[in-house]
This record gives C-alpha cells, sequence and structure tokens, in this order.
C-alpha cells in the first residue's frame, strides 16, 4: 500500500519532534512504528559509532564492505520497512534482542537509552566458509540500526565478524 502526503496524520506538535537526535530517550509509542513501516526509509547517521566500541565506522572497510554497504543502503532508502519485510531473510534482516553485547555497546554509545528501542541488523554478504572469524579474517558483516519514528532508520554500528549477535 502506497501512501501519499495526505494519509498521514501528524499534529502540529509532533513536527517539532521529527529530527531531533534525542528522540531515544522518549519511548516509540506503537502507532509510530506503525506509520513508519509504510513510508519511505530515511538513513539517519546521528547515532553512529564512530569509536566508542569495537564495532564503530572507522574501523577497515575492504572494498567489497564498502561496495556491499552502498549496495544495500541505496536498496534499503529506496523502500519502505513492509517492503524489506517481504526479502527480510535474503538479506539477513533479523531484530536483534536488546541484551548481552548489542547491549552493552548500545549504551557506550546512548547511555540514557529507553531499553525498549527497537534493534534490527543486516548482512552485507556472507562469508565463503559460512563462518566468521576475526582470527582468519573471514568476514561476514552486518550493519546495526535502530528502527525510529516516521521511517528513520539510524545506522549504529559495523561488525564485519558477525560477533554481536552471531
Amino acid at each position: 500500500m502506497k501512501l501519499n502526503e495526505c494519509d498521514i496524520d501528524i499534529q502540529p506538535e509532533e513536527l517539532e519532534t521529527i529530527n531531533k537526535p534525542d528522540s531515544f530517550k522518549n519511548k516509540i509509542h506503537t502507532d509510530d512504528v506503525l506509520i513508519s513501516k509504510d513510508l519511505p526509509i530515511v538513513i539517519k547517521y546521528d547515532y553512529i559509532d564512530l569509536g566508542k566500541t569495537d564495532y564503530h565506522f572507522h574501523q577497515d572497510f575492504t572494498l567489497r564492505d564498502t561496495q556491499a554497504y552502498f549496495s544495500k543502503m541505496k536498496e534499503i532508502s529506496s523502500n519502505t520497512i513492509n517492503n524489506l519485510e517481504k526479502i527480510a531473510k535474503e538479506h539477513h534482516f533479523y531484530r536483534s534482542p536488546f541484551t548481552g553485547k548489542v547491549r552493552e555497546n548500545i549504551l557506550k554509545i546512548m547511555p540514557n537509552v529507553d531499553e525498549s528501542i527497537i534493534i534490527y541488523h543486516f548482512g552485507l554478504y556472507e562469508c565463503n566458509s559460512r563462518e566468521a572469524r576475526r582470527e582468519t579474517g573471514e568476514r561476514s558483516p552486518r550493519i546495526y540500526f535502530v528502527l525510529g519514528n516516521y521511517g528513520f532508520i539510524y545506522i549504529l554500528f559495523f561488525d564485519p565478524f558477525h560477533e554481536l549477535n552471531p
């Protein structure tokens, strides 16, 4: 189902909160997520990890990582969350629980976050042996992001060896 501008009922007071980088201090309501599912995805980098964890975006990217990242981002940004759900398995889109390494690392970049945030990850590609390992250099990179309001997804981590949520 495609929506047009007239199909979305956003109240004037809600406009003040759109695009605010502190939006995850407040709980995302079910209605917000439902609205987001049919809107074109907007990729945001407000919370991207640029050096606070081992999964930051200033680590080495291979040429294959870079090419796969931009190919995926182009595909993602030209879809809606609903459309991505249809191809989720093919692209390794999975919801990540807010536990273990995921929780530990998110709290490093967003210490005051409401722990009910919705976290997902997707794969850039799979390694040949199907067993990614930092020690051997076998990569199976994942990108972690938070689902926000109004079709926004916030990129968080680059996990080249699929360690955060294996």
